[in-house]
């Protein structure tokens, strides 16, 4: 005979244990996102953060056209890149480059999240000659997050 058909869920011989406050829960206390939410948050930060700092650069490299990260970036920001590329591209000439190759390969990226609608990523990239550090602040405006400062190093 086959066994009966058990309709509740069988409750757990011993009961759950309390955690203990570490630095990452007690971090994820102070802010309002928990949990899995707040590690899909910063991964979310991060991953935006990384493509932002690679198109960035791609931008002041002279491969990319401004316009393609207008949406992402404060307009004034923009203005600061547009400047830049301007001055780039008085001093050094263009280079030939294949259409649709990566000239910036992202690498990894550290989130600090100084409040729910702020967040500070530093972005490891490689170029093709060297390797630099990039710091980007994010700042959330409704449901997107918009780069509001850039530092290369």
């Amino acid at each position: 005979m086959t066994a009966p058909l058990t309709l509740t869920r069988p409750q757990a011989a011993v009961p759950p244990r309390r955690q203990v406050a570490s630095p990452s829960t007690a971090q994820s206390s102070r802010n309002p996102i928990r949990g899995q939410d707040f590690a899909d948050e910063r991964a979310r930060i991060a991953a935006t953060a990384t493509s932002l700092a690679v198109a960035c650069l791609e931008v002041l490299s002279g491969v990319r056209r401004s316009e393609t990260i207008a949406r992402w970036v404060e307009p004034e920001l923009l203005a600061k890149i547009d400047h830049r590329c301007q001055l780039r591209a008085e001093v050094a000439p263009q280079r030939a480059t294949v259409p649709g190759a990566r000239t910036v390969q992202p690498g990894t990226a550290h989130v600090c999240q100084v409040s729910p609608e702020v967040a500070e990523v530093t972005v490891i990239v490689a170029a093709a000659n060297r390797v630099r550090a990039v710091a980007v602040r994010l700042e959330l405006l409704t449901t997107r997050w918009t780069l509001t400062a850039l530092q290369t190093m």
